[in-house]
């Protein structure tokens, strides 16, 4: 009677053994299909984020570009105001060593006034003839 309770008691938890498995096995394919909609979701976030990044990098660059015509613009500006302020100066200069040592400025200025300038037309792509 023992090897019978016995035999019963290991074929019942054999069974229950079995159900576990299946149960697992059943369930384990529905978190795989979850899994992968989740990966497919990922994937599919991933492939936005990069866009968006590429949209974001070309606009930095634009504003790059935008923001070195603008420092150009300023430095011309402000070499006119210099050169305005030179001519002034020159009118105005009571000797010879002062003169021409505003004249040196002067040329100086406007050097560097041409150099910037043909910096801003290359970056406005303007031909100049």
């Amino acid at each position: 009677m023992k090897k019978l309770n016995i035999s019963t008691i290991l074929q019942l938890i054999a069974l229950v053994f079995l159900l576990v498995i299946g149960y697992m096995t059943f369930n384990s394919s529905s978190n795989w299909k979850i899994i992968k909609s989740e990966l497919d979701q990922a994937k599919k976030e991933l492939q936005a984020s990069r866009d968006t990044l590429s949209a974001t990098k070309a606009n930095l660059q634009k504003s790059l570009t935008e923001l070195k015509k603008i420092q150009l613009q300023k430095g011309i500006i402000t070499r006119q105001r210099d050169s305005l302020l030179f001519d002034f100066k020159k009118q105005n200069a009571k000797d010879w060593e002062e003169l021409t040592a505003l004249k040196d400025s002067i040329a100086k200025n406007n050097d560097k006034l041409n150099e910037d300038k043909v910096l801003l037309d290359r970056l406005f792509e303007i031909d100049n003839p």
